[in-house]
């Protein structure tokens, strides 16, 4: 018998990507929230970010002044890293109000394509 699943979606490498033409990374990152992100996963690396800002001010740092990654998701990046020194923080969007996005620690080998 012929298996009629889906085949499994695997989400794209992520990848660092130009805004587009126009967009203000101020009123960005003045449209953007931080949510608590609940890590379900024993495997989770802790927050190995700066002790001294709150993810909030890092999250405005990363759409201010960090990369940015698509696809684009009612005016927003579905992505925005942030690096100090060897530690990466990825914030992705969350949830389904405009602007929400949670942030973790990413390993080395998940870094984005393209991070300098």
């Amino acid at each position: 018998m012929r298996d009629i699943r889906p085949p499994e979606r695997r989400e794209r490498r992520r990848t660092v990507t130009e805004p587009p033409a126009g967009v203000d990374r101020e009123a960005l990152a003045d449209g953007a929230a931080y949510v608590a992100w609940d890590p379900h996963s024993a495997d989770t690396l802790p927050p190995a970010a700066p002790t001294d800002r709150t993810p909030q001010e890092l999250l405005r740092d990363a759409l201010t002044e960090g990369l940015l990654g698509g696809p684009w998701e009612r005016d927003f990046p579905r992505y925005a890293w942030y690096r100090v020194g060897d530690v990466v923080r990825e914030f992705r969007l969350a949830g389904q109000d405009p602007g929400r996005y949670t942030g973790y620690t990413l390993h080395p080998s998940e870094w984005p394509e393209g991070l300098t």
